[in-house]
C-alpha cells in the first residue's frame, strides 16, 4: 500500500479555554477546559486522525501553553519538526463560552502572540516541497511578519506544484478594519487552489447572496475548487466544469468550535486520496468527498472543544453507515 499524501498545515496553534458550563457568557463561566485549537492545528490533527500524514509549520511561545500545544500535536501523530518556539512572545489564548445550540462567544488574549512572529527563515521549505496540499491558516494574515511569511509560503507552494488550501475563518474583531480584512484575505484567495468558506464569509468577500454566484465570484480570483459550508444543511461545491449541493447531517450540537476545521480536514483527506487533478475530479467523487467532510464536521459538533472532538476514521465510517442525510 502506498503511503498517504502528505498535507502540510501552516498556521498558529492556540490554547483554547472552553467554558465548563453551557449557555452562559464568559463572565458567568465557573471554569474552563484547556484544549488545543487554532484552525491550521485543528486541520492537521483532523487529517492525522483520518489517516492522512500531516505536518505542521508554525510558532508558539516558549511557555507552558506552547509546550502543551506541541504535546497535543505530537500525541495525535502530527509531524511538528516545523514548529518553532519564541523566547520573547507568548502563545495566544482564546476563551470560549458555549451559547444555545453550540454557538460561541470568543475572547482572544495576547496582543502580540508568538504565532504572528513566524518568519521566512524559520520555515522548513523541504516539508512544503514534498507536500501534495499546503493549508494556510488565517491567523497568520492578521499582522506582520507572519502575514508576509504566509503569502510567501503560498507562492512557494504553488511554484513547487502543490495545491494551496485556504479557509478565511473570518474573525473581524481581530482585524484593524473590515476593509483591511477583505483586502488581505483576497490576496490569499488569489494564491489558493482550494477554498472553503461559509455563507457569511462568501457574502463578505463577494457581495453575492446566492451560493452559485458567490462561488463563481471567488473562482474568478483563482481557486479551482470552492466549497461553501452550510452547517446541518450540508455544502455546495463548484469547479470550472461541475457543481453540486451535498446534504448534511442532523445532530444535536454540543459545541460548534472546530466544525469548519473538521470539515476542511475531511475535504482535504478525500482530495489527497484522489488520483485526479484538482480541476478534473468527477462530480461523483467530489460529492462523495463532501459527504464525508459533512460527516466529520457533524461529529466534531457533538463533543466539547476542537481537538478533543475531531473524529477518527473508524468513527466517520460508523457514522456514515448509521446515519441518513438531512432532508
Amino acid at each position: 500500500m502506498k503511503p498517504s499524501a502528505l498535507i502540510t498545515c501552516v498556521g498558529e496553534p492556540v490554547a483554547d479555554f472552553v467554558s465548563l458550563k453551557s449557555r452562559v457568557g464568559l463572565s458567568e463561566s465557573p471554569g474552563f477546559l484547556k484544549v488545543g485549537g487554532g484552525e491550521a492545528a485543528n486541520v492537521a490533527v483532523g487529517l492525522s486522525r483520518l489517516g492522512t500524514r500531516s505536518a505542521f509549520i508554525g510558532k508558539v511561545g516558549n511557555d507552558s501553553f506552547g509546550m502543551f500545544l506541541a504535546s497535543e500535536l505530537r500525541r495525535t501523530g502530527v509531524d511538528i519538526r516545523g514548529l518553532c518556539y519564541d523566547k520573547t512572545y507568548k502563545t495566544r489564548l482564546a476563551f470560549v463560552s458555549l451559547r444555545n445550540f453550540g454557538d460561541r462567544e470568543f475572547e482572544f488574549w495576547e496582543r502580540k502572540p508568538a504565532g504572528e512572529q513566524l518568519r521566512f527563515s524559520e520555515v522548513r521549505i523541504k516539508v512544503i516541497a514534498v507536500s501534495r496540499i499546503v493549508n494556510i491558516g488565517p491567523l497568520l494574515l492578521m499582522k506582520e511578519p507572519s502575514r508576509s511569511t504566509a503569502l510567501w509560503i503560498a507562492k512557494e507552494a504553488r511554484r513547487r506544484g502543490c495545491d494551496v488550501a485556504f479557509d478565511p475563518n473570518l474573525r473581524l474583531s481581530l482585524w484593524a478594519s473590515n476593509a483591511e480584512a477583505k483586502r488581505v484575505i483576497t490576496r490569499m484567495v488569489r494564491l489558493s487552489t482550494i477554498l472553503r468558506m461559509n455563507e457569511e464569509e462568501g457574502r463578505f468577500l463577494t457581495g453575492e447572496g446566492k451560493l452559485d454566484s458567490m462561488a463563481e465570484a471567488i473562482r474568478l480570483y483563482g481557486p479551482e475548487l470552492v466549497v461553501v459550508t452550510r452547517g446541518s444543511r450540508g455544502c455546495y461545491f463548484q469547479t470550472s466544469n461541475s457543481s453540486g449541493s451535498v446534504r448534511g447531517f442532523r445532530v444535536r450540537p454540543v459545541d460548534t468550535t472546530g466544525c469548519g476545521d473538521g470539515f476542511l480536514a475531511g475535504l482535504l483527506h478525500g482530495l489527497g486520496e484522489s488520483d485526479h487533478v484538482l480541476g478534473e475530479i468527477p462530480v461523483e467523487i467530489l460529492s462523495s468527498v463532501c459527504r464525508y467532510a459533512n460527516a466529520v464536521g457533524a461529529l466534531t459538533a457533538m463533543k466539547r472543544g476542537a481537538v478533543p472532538a475531531l473524529p477518527y476514521a473508524r468513527e466517520v465510517r460508523r457514522f456514515l453507515k448509521k446515519n441518513s442525510v438531512a432532508s
